[in-house]
């Protein structure tokens, strides 16, 4: 099966360096095959014959803890969910200028509506968001964003339950998963 880590926190404002050579190398070390990276921020892309997410996920953790001494957080997201988190973004999804498009990968136990919930009452006109598969679409309007919901949950306890790509980012992990 194919699927994509997504790393939370590393090579953030100089903090938590990981190179993707490396990371590459140290994952298939770990038995993993086909690994590639997509950018910096810590994505990825391999393939396995277990289906347990969780277990993956746990699986890469201790990897990268034991090699690189980082605790980091990860959440495995396989070709099918990935797919399945695509196909709910609206037809529009992404086309509003001045928006900016992202999808919150969610950490198991947590699920969309938990996040959603723990976010709070969304700006009606700024601000749009909705669940998807271990996903929460969020599109807020630039020049609004310090009056909205999500300018506000890097400083709930939900933060450190989800990690972040934008739209861009989301959309080619599903094109890179489709050539794994």
């Amino acid at each position: 099966m194919k699927y994509v880590a997504l790393l939370r926190g590393i090579n953030v404002g100089g903090n938590n360096l990981i190179k993707m050579a490396d990371l590459k190398m140290c994952i298939e070390a770990a038995g993993f095959e086909n690994v590639s990276t997509y950018i910096m921020s810590g994505n990825v892309l391999f393939s396995s014959d277990e289906t347990d997410e969780i277990a993956l996920a746990k699986k890469i953790e201790r990897t990268i803890e034991k090699n690189f001494k980082l605790p980091v957080r990860i959440v495995v997201i396989s070709h099918a969910q990935m797919k399945r988190i695509i196909a709910k973004m609206p037809k529009d999804w992404g086309m509003k200028p001045g928006w900016k498009y992202n999808t919150l990968f969610i950490f198991p136990p947590y699920d969309a509506n938990t996040v959603l919930t723990e976010i709070g009452a969304l700006k009606p006109g700024i601000e749009t968001a909705f669940p998807t598969d271990g996903a929460v679409l969020q599109a807020v309007e630039f020049k609004s964003f310090g009056r909205s919901a999500f300018s506000k949950v890097v400083g709930k306890p939900i933060y450190k339950h989800v990690t972040i790509r934008n739209l861009n980012t989301t959309r080619k992990l599903l094109e890179l998963l489709n050539d794994v």
